[in-house]
């Protein structure tokens, strides 16, 4: 009989930070989920894109990238090695492969760590790497799933200026989840979520 997310509604426009907050087991993770496909809805409708979600397709897929709660890179792959390999599992074309992985090194400062392995770095470049992970393919919305958990303060500023930085200059929508109210504060929009239901919606 348990309802983890009960009619939750709420809209996001088109290159803004959207904040999610709410306690653990509110419902967040699961509304993110059921948003990237990963989980169908058992009711009720989700729409990405002016499309309704659908696990197989794969085109509307392409233009989200996901940033799970949980750290997720293959820890026997060296950062160089997860970019290419996320390149190579969205179709990028080969010959472009080199020069996004070097994008994405420069742009989330990766370039001194990638022949290290994930599981040898500090939090905060795991979370950078993750990130750029997300990003590799270029997509135009970006869900991130409590990024900056357990990350200390300096690391989480510095997460937070790439972020600003897709949203003002890129256009890439952010759909984060967070439990830090100076984190909400940084959005242009908030929804507040709890026992499954969404409460209010709106600027901070």
């Amino acid at each position: 009989n348990f309802t983890a997310v009960d009619h939750v509604t709420f809209r996001i426009h088109r290159g803004e930070i959207f904040g999610f907050l709410g306690s653990n087991g509110c419902g967040k993770t699961t509304t993110m989920k059921m948003l990237t496909g990963l989980l169908p809805a058992t009711e009720g409708q989700a729409w990405l894109f002016g499309r309704e979600v659908d696990a197989n397709d794969i085109e509307t897929r392409r233009r989200v990238g996901y940033m799970s709660q949980h750290f997720s890179l293959y820890r026997e792959l060296t950062v160089r090695q997860n970019l290419e390999l996320h390149a190579r599992l969205f179709d990028l074309p080969r010959e472009i492969i080199p020069s996004r992985v070097a994008e994405m090194a420069r742009r989330f400062e990766l370039e001194p760590i990638m022949d290290e392995l994930p599981d040898s770095l500090p939090l905060g470049q795991r979370q950078r790497l993750s990130l750029a992970v997300a990003m590799i393919h270029g997509p135009e919305m970006l869900i991130l799933d409590e990024p900056t958990s357990g990350v200390d303060p300096v690391a989480r500023d510095e997460f937070w200026r790439i972020l600003i930085n897709l949203s003002r200059e890129d256009k890439v929508t952010i759909f984060i989840s967070t439990h830090f109210m100076n984190e909400a504060e940084r959005c242009d929009r908030v929804s507040l979520m709890h026992a499954g239901r969404v409460l209010v919606s709106g600027a901070p």
